[in-house]
């Protein structure tokens, strides 16, 4: 303590400063805990967003109820072509598609730019508003997790809105067939549901391995009360960068008797080990036993 000369009773304390020392080891311990707490924090962040995915998912289930119910029990699950071709691209990969243009003929509704598919029906139908993203409707399409993902990512630099005018992808793939219970490289299943994109009707067609049929057939699309307990929707497993994107680990899955859940990115791991094309018709056959994984909860291949 130091007295001023002054007087006797006014004194100062000199306070002791900080050497370097100190100050690293104040700075490493922060260093520490930001080490520790943001892993927990990202971990908290991503199972909001999880959560939000399956509140998604249970959104949906209950608009495919009711344009079921206005439609004898159908409901707009499965894929689209490039064109209505017999010999167009018509890969059960392409499953998350709301709209279509560039070519496309468009629906006959207003305003008559795009064409409307699978989950998109949805919209066209009435049953989910066309609205921007900060106006919820067809945001329960989109993943919160996939948000960074310029394809698949809510009006994203190659995705953009709105739905009425732009090609779209959701970040949710529908599935497409259900009856090739032993797929195999060549094997293709004869109930896919698939919606042509080119000038043509704008029913689902009859595939034909992989193929529109020559004729253009109608195909029948899938009754929600006949899948029972299979898996319908799911975040994107069109390919394994596509999930990456998103949850990582694994993903939220949406089941026709009205579950969804979370399963491990392991149940379908040995899939995407394959040397397939999984956006060819030569490819179907490895997401037929993603999603017949799907439905037995396990790998049967």
């Amino acid at each position: 303590m130091k007295c001023l000369p002054q007087t006797a009773t006014v004194c100062t304390r000199r306070r002791p400063a900080f050497t370097l020392v100190e100050l690293l080891v104040v700075i490493g311990i922060i260093a520490v805990l930001v080490g520790i707490l943001l892993p927990a924090l990202n971990k908290a962040r991503e199972s909001s967003k999880r959560t939000q995915c399956l509140s998604n998912l249970h959104q949906m289930y209950v608009f495919l109820q009711m344009y079921g119910n206005a439609n004898n029990g159908q409901v707009p699950i499965g894929y689209s072509a490039n064109s209505a071709a017999a010999n167009g691209n018509a890969a059960e990969g392409n499953n998350y598609f709301l709209t279509k243009n560039g070519g496309a003929q468009p629906d006959g509704d207003p305003p008559r730019l795009v064409r409307y598919v699978g989950l998109g029906l949805l919209v066209k139908a009435g049953y989910v508003r066309e609205s921007g993203p900060a106006q919820g409707g067809v945001t329960i399409f989109f993943c919160p997790s996939a948000s960074g993902d310029v394809w698949h990512g809510i009006d994203s630099p190659n995705n953009k809105f709105p739905i009425s005018s732009n090609s779209v992808r959701c970040s949710y793939s529908s599935r497409c067939s259900t009856n090739n219970i032993n797929p195999t490289n060549g094997t293709w299943a004869t109930d896919a549901v698939c919606w042509g994109t080119g000038s043509g009707p704008f029913y689902p067609f009859q595939m034909v391995n992989g193929k529109i049929s020559p004729t253009a057939a109608q195909g029948a699309m899938f009754k929600l009360q006949k899948l029972k307990s299979k898996a319908i929707i799911s975040d994107v497993v069109s390919g394994v960068d596509r999930i990456r994107q998103a949850h990582q680990k694994g993903f939220n899955v949406l089941y026709a008797n009205g579950g969804a859940r979370w399963v491990s990115f392991d149940l379908v791991k040995k899939q995407f080990g394959y040397n397939a094309n999984l956006f060819g018709p030569d490819g179907d056959w490895v997401h037929d036993q993603i999603w017949n994984n799907l439905d037995a909860d396990g790998q049967l291949y």
